[in-house]
């Protein structure tokens, strides 16, 4: 259940350091409304990856820790969880660089999202079905070694692994990066759908303007904290958005 302001993730005046000096963030909100997409935006080094990173309790890897604010998800404040038992709560995080298994199968690296939730193979092939209805190339493809896929294609099977974890929130870091305009086009496509079946999306992207065009509300942080936030079409006829962030 989410909270009682409709958002199934609120953060608040979060703060996060590594190594117990290095302030990357320093006062970050953020809501997330169940089946909407919110686009985290910002320079290299503004502390976007490091709030999607602190959702998912993935700090701890890089010696990152919250040291103020709060982070709740689903009615519940997020403190000493870690990342596998963020995902059987239902939330999910894509990370940047395409991570598939390259001597699997397209199949078998979709399939190893569900390995937490022990399904019978019946239910695995159910899944299977629902995710291949997204991504009908991967479906093309699903015999194919991983390693020997495009890039873009590389990208749809990480997100389509974490599709079959079933998430409440899929958090995606830059998931067009690298890719073609025509695959970009296709990810973006893919992600509104998912959120269209009330999955919230949170996305780091490095191509502003078309996240933006996409998401329900967009946030800019610059330095570690909130500077503009505002629905995607506001932010994109924004003068100093549109200045400082996306190319004037």
């Amino acid at each position: 259940m989410s909270s009682a302001s409709g958002n199934i993730l609120e953060l608040k005046n979060v703060k996060v350091v590594y190594d117990n000096v290095i302030l990357a963030l320093h006062d970050v909100t953020l809501n997330v409304p169940k089946g909407k997409i919110v686009a985290l935006l910002g320079g290299n080094g503004a502390g976007k990856s490091t709030t999607l990173k602190s959702i998912s309790t993935m700090l701890a890897s890089e010696r990152g820790k919250v040291t103020g604010g709060s982070i709740n998800y689903d009615g519940n404040v997020i403190e000493k969880q870690n990342p596998s038992q963020m995902v059987n709560m239902g939330m999910v995080q894509v990370l940047e660089g395409r991570r598939c298994f390259g001597h699997l199968t397209v199949e078998e690296n979709i399939i190893s999202g569900a390995y937490s939730r022990k399904l019978s193979r019946g239910d695995i092939n159910q899944e299977l079905e629902k995710i291949y209805g997204y991504f009908i190339r991967l479906k093309e493809r699903r015999k194919s070694q991983a390693g020997f896929t495009s890039g873009g294609e590389q990208q749809m099977i990480a997100v389509a692994r974490a599709m079959m974890t079933k998430p409440n929130i899929l958090m995606l870091d830059e998931p067009t990066a690298g890719v073609s305009p025509i695959v970009m086009d296709e990810l973006f496509n893919r992600i509104i759908d998912i959120a269209n079946t009330g999955v919230a999306i949170v996305m780091v992207e490095q191509n502003a303007k078309q996240a933006l065009q996409i998401a329900d509300t967009g946030y800019v942080l610059v330095q570690g904290e909130n500077k503009f936030k505002d629905t995607g079409t506001a932010l994109l006829n924004n003068p100093e958005v549109r200045q400082a962030f996306l190319g004037g």
